[in-house]
C-alpha cells in the first residue's frame, strides 16, 4: 500500500505540529522549574493541570508570551546587532 503524496504531505505537517507542541511544553517545564524550584514531573502536572492536552499546550504558549515579553534578545553576549 502506498500514500499518495498530499497524504505524505499531511502526515509530514501533522508530525511537524505536533513536534513543536512537545518542543514548547518541554521549554513551559523547564521555565517553570526555574521559576517555582521542582522537578520536571512537578512542572509538567503544574503546566496540566487538570485541562488536559488542549489546555497544556495552551499554557506553553502563554507561559512562552511572558517569556518572550520580558526577554532582552540584546542581552546575548554574542549579539552583534543581527537582530
Amino acid at each position: 500500500m502506498t500514500t499518495s503524496e498530499p497524504d505524505s504531505f499531511a502526515n509530514a505537517a501533522w508530525v511537524v505540529r505536533a513536534l513543536e507542541r512537545r518542543v514548547a511544553v518541554n521549554e513551559a517545564v523547564g521555565v517553570l522549574r526555574g521559576w517555582q524550584d521542582c522537578d520536571a514531573g512537578q512542572a509538567l502536572a503544574d503546566l496540566t493541570g487538570d485541562t488536559g492536552p488542549a489546555g497544556r499546550d495552551a499554557e506553553a504558549a502563554r507561559i512562552a508570551a511572558v517569556v518572550n515579553a520580558q526577554a532582552d534578545g540584546t542581552a546575548d553576549p554574542d549579539y552583534g546587532g543581527w537582530a
